[in-house]
């Protein structure tokens, strides 16, 4: 089997001017939407960077400042915090001073009982306060007499 076609002529798909003449008018335009392109990316670029330096430094006065007074506040706070526990404290100690009034005066009854007791007259005569008394009345003689 056999297909029966025409005979064709070979035809020119491509003109016989060159590629860059068909180009050329859309290189043209393309190359000058790329330079407005590139001139409105610089200039939107500076613009955001001018714009991100000022907020910068806008925020770092502000943190600045805000870094002061959270600092006064501080300071006042640890200051009222001090006077506070310190009165604490003192009331405090006023307080249990107070409550052990008793025990203190049996503490001091029970080593009076115990120095004074029976049997206990060498720890009398060891811790008699009169013998600074008698001390100084034998050196002041001994210095005297020579």
């Amino acid at each position: 089997m056999t297909i029966l076609a025409a005979p064709t002529k070979p035809t020119n798909l491509l003109n016989n001017r060159p590629i860059l003449t068909l180009l050329s008018p859309a290189l043209s335009s393309s190359l000058y939407l790329a330079t407005i392109f590139q001139r409105l990316l610089s200039t939107t670029t500076l613009f955001l960077f001018l714009r991100a330096y000022i907020l910068s430094l806008l925020l770092l006065r502000q943190s600045y400042y805000i870094s002061q007074v959270l600092l006064l506040q501080s300071y006042y706070a640890s200051s009222l915090l001090a006077k506070n526990g310190y009165w604490a404290s003192k009331e405090g100690i006023q307080k249990s001073w107070k409550a052990t009034e008793k025990l203190r005066k049996k503490l001091f009854f029970e080593l009076a009982v115990f120095v004074l007791g029976g049997g206990n007259g060498v720890i009398l005569i060891v811790f008699w306060p009169g013998w600074i008394f008698v001390g100084g009345g034998v050196w002041g003689v001994w210095m005297i007499c020579g």
